[in-house]
C-alpha cells in the first residue's frame, strides 16, 4: 500500500494541475519536399505552432508543461506524417522519413517501437488503396482478393495490438504509454483498461488519460454482474417511458444503442431482427435506445429495418442520457440484461449474440 501512495504522488506531482513548464528543442529531418511542419501539444489543435524547413531539415523551440506530448509533422490533420515524444526536457532529435527517435531513454524507447511498426504501417496504406479499387469492381476476382486483403489486415492489426500492449505493460512506469492507449483503447476491455490505467502508473493523472478513464467508466457501468441503470426517454408517439417497463420484469431484454445515421449500427439490425425472431415468443425482448436527433429519420429507420421492438428516444443524439448512465462512446453497443435485472453481457454482435441467447433459451 506505501508503494502504491507514493508512485500515485509522484505522478501527481509530475502531472498534476500545477505541472512544471519545461522548454523543448526539437530537430529533425524531413522529406526536401516539404516546407514547414507543426508541434501540437497533448493532440490540441489550438496549441498548433508552425516551424520553417530548410532543405530537409528544421529545429522546434517552445515550452510546454512536463511530460506533455508532442506530436510532430507535416500536414498532420489529415492523417499524414508525424512522430510523437514526450517533452521530459531532454533533446529530441526526429527522423520523419525513417520514422525514428533519438532522445531520452524514455522517447527513444518509443521510437523504437514506433520504428518497428512503420513497414506494417506502410503495408495497411497498400492494401487499403487496393480495397478501395477492388470494392468498384463486381467481379469473383475482386470479391476472392478483397477477402485475402481483410485476412491480412486482420493479422497485421493483431500484430501491432500485441505489440503495442506488451510496450504499454512494460513501460508504466514511464510517460510513454499516453501516446499509444488513445490508439488502443476501444479495442480493449473493461479488465485491460484497469490493469494499465491504475493510480499505480507514473502517467494515471496525464491529461491524455482523460477520455481512457471515461471509457472505461461506461465500461464498468455496462459490464456483467452490474444492475442495470434506468432511464427515461420518449416512444415514437411522444410518450414518457422508462426502461424498467421492460427490463428487471422476469425476460432477458437486450437494451440495444444505435442511431439511423449509423452505417454499422444498421448493418447489425438484421442479425438483432433474427434472433428477436426466434427467441421472443420464449421470453426474449429488446428495447431500442436511439442517439438520433430526427425523429423522422429515426421513425423511418424504424419501419424500413423491421424494428418490432420497444423503441425510445430523448433525440439529443451523443448527449442522450444512455451516453451517460451506460458510458457509451461508440454505437452500435448494447447490453443483455436477466430477468432480475442484472447485466449478464455486453456489445454482442453477430454470432456472439445468436451463441448466448442459444445458451439461454435452448
Amino acid at each position: 500500500m506505501r508503494k502504491t501512495l507514493i508512485i500515485a504522488a509522484m505522478a501527481f506531482t509530475a502531472i498534476g494541475a500545477n505541472a512544471q513548464k519545461v522548454k523543448y528543442e526539437i530537430s529533425g529531418v524531413v522529406a526536401d519536399s516539404v516546407k514547414e511542419v507543426v508541434v501540437i501539444v497533448n493532440n490540441n489543435k489550438n496549441s498548433t505552432q508552425t516551424f520553417a524547413v530548410t532543405n530537409g531539415k528544421f529545429t522546434a523551440t517552445g515550452e510546454a508543461d512536463k511530460n506533455d506530448l508532442l506530436k510532430v509533422g507535416h500536414d498532420v490533420f489529415k492523417g499524414f506524417n508525424s512522430l510523437e515524444a514526450i517533452n521530459d526536457g531532454e533533446p529530441i532529435e526526429l527522423n520523419l522519413v525513417d520514422n525514428t527517435i533519438k532522445g531520452s531513454a524514455q522517447n527513444t524507447a518509443l521510437g523504437n517501437l514506433f520504428k518497428a511498426n512503420a513497414a506494417d504501417e506502410k503495408r495497411m496504406m497498400v492494401l487499403a488503396q487496393e480495397y478501395r479499387e477492388l470494392s468498384k469492381k463486381n467481379t469473383a476476382e475482386a470479391d476472392a482478393r478483397i477477402k485475402e486483403i481483410m485476412t491480412e489486415a486482420d493479422d497485421i492489426q493483431l500484430k501491432a495490438m500485441k505489440s503495442t500492449w506488451d510496450y504499454i505493460m512494460a513501460h508504466k512506469n514511464d510517460v510513454t504509454p499516453v501516446a499509444l492507449i488513445q490508439n488502443v483503447m476501444y479495442e480493449l476491455t473493461y479488465d485491460q483498461l484497469a490493469e494499465i490505467i491504475n493510480p499505480d502508473v507514473a502517467y494515471f493523472n496525464h491529461p491524455l488519460m482523460a477520455r481512457p478513464k471515461k471509457l472505461m467508466e461506461g465500461l464498468k457501468k455496462r459490464s456483467a454482474g452490474t444492475m442495470f441503470t434506468d432511464l427515461t426517454m420518449n416512444d415514437t408517439e411522444g410518450k414518457e417511458r422508462k426502461l424498467c417497463e421492460w427490463v428487471g420484469k422476469g425476460n432477458y431484454v437486450l437494451v440495444d444503442f444505435w442511431a439511423s445515421w449509423c452505417g454499422p449500427c444498421r448493418a447489425e439490425m438484421p442479425n438483432v431482427v433474427a434472433a428477436y425472431e426466434k427467441y421472443h415468443a420464449k421470453g426474449f425482448d429488446v428495447v431500442g435506445v436511439s442517439f438520433d436527433q430526427k425523429g423522422d429519420a429515426w421513425k423511418k429507420a424504424i419501419e424500413q429495418i423491421g424494428m418490432k421492438w420497444h423503441n425510445i428516444s430523448d433525440l439529443k443524439g451523443w448527449q442522450c442520457a444512455a451516453s451517460e448512465a451506460y458510458g457509451i462512446s461508440s454505437i452500435p453497443s448494447n447490453i443483455l440484461v436477466d430477468g432480475e435485472g442484472k447485466i449478464v453481457a455486453s456489445d454482442l454482435r453477430g454470432e456472439a449474440l445468436h451463441k448466448k441467447l442459444a445458451e439461454i433459451y435452448e
